[in-house]
């Protein structure tokens, strides 16, 4: 990582900031140490993104969450975890609002289909997912065994 930028002031001469000063000059935290800390800089897929060097000819670009966090504990990201935004607001970096989990927690935790469908406590027909009603498949899709049967009947039924 670069440790410093220059930038050049008014009039002509060069200034220094270090990477730690680019970080916080990109941070809002005007609304409190329990708000949000919205990122003010580049973005990308809503998640705040900082420039911090090249390695060979790739530029090196690090999501703004995720140097918080590791600004704020001192110690690097487990390569087995992922931070997510418990305020679910992607260009938060208020390290109270992180939280180290999973990548299967993470997307759980989310509003996406993979969570929607987690959290569903009966099937599209209305059955109730329970110990009683649900199959796991040998990859691990839980489904309605009532709903299950009625499509193997109608399988059969077709002639197969």
């Amino acid at each position: 990582m670069d440790a410093e930028a220059t930038s050049h002031c008014t009039d002509g001469r060069r200034m220094v900031m270090t990477m730690l000063e680019r970080f916080w000059g990109k941070v809002d935290d005007s609304a409190g140490p329990s708000a949000c800390w919205l990122w003010r800089g580049a973005r990308s897929r809503g998640y705040g993104a900082l420039y911090v060097g090249r390695l060979d000819a790739q530029r090196i670009v690090e999501t703004a969450h995720r140097l918080a966090y590791e600004l704020h504990h001192r110690e690097p990201i487990p390569a087995t975890l992922t931070v997510d935004h418990v305020c679910r607001v992607r260009h938060c970096v208020n390290p109270a609002h992180l939280e180290l989990v999973t990548r299967g927690e993470n997307t759980l935790r989310g509003e996406g289909l993979s969570a929607q469908h987690a959290r569903a406590t009966v099937c599209i027909a209305g059955h109730a997912f329970d110990s009683a009603n649900t199959y796991r498949t040998p990859r691990g899709v839980r489904m309605c065994r009532t709903c299950k049967r009625r499509r193997d009947r109608e399988w059969y039924a077709r002639g197969h």
